[in-house]
């Protein structure tokens, strides 16, 4: 099975670096394919703005390697907020470990 999730990466006029991801990610090898996009993000050094509103499906082993890097971004003291669509159940569900982990004011849900 291999990946259809489409990864856009902008810089907005604030200069927040948009990081949207749509489609179905369940790649195989998804540290793989993710790690390197994610130490770019890092290497850019601006605010990062995580947008999976319109993501479709996650597979279990792709959060775990975005969770993974929530972690880090943390640790690191990068700046960084998250958008979902609390309107749908799996997307509550998928994303409650990552809300846990930042502070209410990171958070963005889709109405």
């Amino acid at each position: 099975m291999s990946s259809q999730a489409d990864l856009d990466v902008q810089i907005d006029l604030t200069g927040a670096v948009i990081v949207k991801l749509s489609g179905r990610a369940n790649d195989r090898r998804p540290a793989a394919a993710l790690n390197p996009v994610f130490e770019g993000l890092v290497e850019m050094g601006r605010y990062l703005r995580f947008d999976f509103s319109e993501l479709e499906h996650i597979s279990s082993s792709t959060m775990v390697v975005v969770l993974k890097f929530f972690k880090q971004l943390i640790a690191m003291g990068v700046g960084f907020d998250l958008r979902y669509d609390k309107s749908v159940a799996w997307q509550r569900m998928t994303f409650a470990p990552a809300t846990a982990m930042m502070a209410p004011s990171s958070l963005q849900l889709a109405a």
